[in-house]
């Protein structure tokens, strides 16, 4: 699958695979699971539960498992707690050069730089693959060859193996590609989605979820999707997934509110595992206050609760209504199969034509 590396080196953490095993891996499919299933809502712990209690003896809200205190839902179907988090609008430099491939500073200081400082902690945080993204990769044929375009800390890997296919994921984050490598046991690299050290028409599908609205400038958003179409075989399909500019309560029941397409969103770092001291109640004062699962294993030595986490400021241009379909109107590769708007994302599928060559 690997080609020639264009324009600049990439680092690459490859775990070359057995033809025997990858034959293995891509026979043994799982029966699909519901691609519409959504998890119940959490009830959280004791004193999350008599604080909805109270709120419904007061008229503030149902306490029961169907009701959902702030009407909002993530793209998993888990219930999104805590208020509206607040971005801040930001102004985008133009590039210095025209070159796409080159990396803006804002992407490298808000985005590279970010994954790579708050990569623990993002994984303690995602850890489920989105519904449809889910019923996307079970639709596709046993022992197809997917390319994860930015991968994160691997979340939507298990679901291609369970559907009988055999993925190969990427990310410019060396310590979310770590993560990926080590907990799903996949074949992983370091590698700019714009530009992947990947062979022309070596894949079955790719997918590019939640990477698209981390890049800062037109062109480099087009050269990612020419990049996922490059990748395809004829008649292969791209899904992508990007953060919307609506976020209304009409349109989304996130808890996302954006001041300008071109934001930064907020990142509170919590080192897993590490919890408040214990209050003359022997309970701790952080209980039921994390995000996401809760960290395994011992705390860190020299970790300690911190009142004051360090915030992190993520980079995001956020995508209006059909903006994600000007974009691919720009790859001539690519014919949109179906668009829709999932949770506070615009999402696409894009088929490549076969009447048209990429060359390598």
């Amino acid at each position: 699958l690997l080609g020639a590396v264009k324009c600049r080196p990439v680092a690459v953490a490859l775990t070359l695979i057995p033809r025997r095993a990858m034959a293995a891996v891509a026979s043994e499919a799982a029966p699909a699971a519901g691609a519409d299933d959504v998890p119940a809502a959490r009830q959280g712990g004791k004193r999350s539960q008599k604080k909805k209690a109270a709120a419904a003896a007061s008229g503030g809200y149902s306490s029961s498992a169907d009701t959902v205190p702030s009407g909002r839902r993530g793209p998993s179907g888990q219930e999104l707690k805590g208020p509206e988090q607040k971005t801040t609008a930001v102004a985008v430099s133009p590039p210095e050069c025209d070159n796409p491939l080159r990396t803006p500073e804002i992407e490298a200081e808000n985005v590279h730089r970010l994954y790579d400082a708050i990569a623990d902690h993002w994984n303690h945080t995602r850890y489920k693959a989105w519904p449809r993204v889910e019923a996307f990769i079970r639709s596709l044929p046993p022992r197809s060859i997917v390319a994860d375009l930015g991968c994160g800390n691997g979340k939507n890997l298990p679901h291609i193996r369970e559907a009988g296919g055999f993925a190969v994921a990427s990310d410019m984050s060396a310590p979310l590609v770590r993560i990926a490598e080590k907990e799903f046991g996949t074949c992983a690299m370091v590698a700019d989605c714009l530009c992947t050290p990947f062979r022309s028409g070596s894949f079955d599908a790719a997918i590019s979820i939640a990477v698209l609205h981390h890049l800062s400038t037109e062109p480099r958003r087009v050269q990612a999707l020419r990049e996922g179409a490059r990748v395809l075989r004829p008649g292969g399909q791209l899904l992508v997934y990007c953060w919307s500019y609506e976020q209304d309560d009409e349109k989304s029941r996130s808890r996302h509110r954006f001041v300008a397409q071109d934001v930064l969103v907020p990142w509170t770092f919590r080192s897993p595992g590490v919890k408040k001291a214990a209050d003359s109640k022997g309970k701790s004062k952080g209980e039921n206050q994390g995000e996401g699962k809760s960290a395994e294993g011992e705390k860190a030595e020299g970790d300690a609760w911190d009142d004051k986490p360090p915030v992190w400021q993520r980079y995001c241009h956020v995508y209006r209504e059909g903006e994600l379909l000007e974009l691919l109107a720009h790859v001539p590769e690519l014919e949109v199969v179906e668009s829709w708007f999932d949770s506070g994302n615009w999402c696409a599928v894009a088929r490549k034509r076969p009447s048209v060559s990429t060359k390598s």
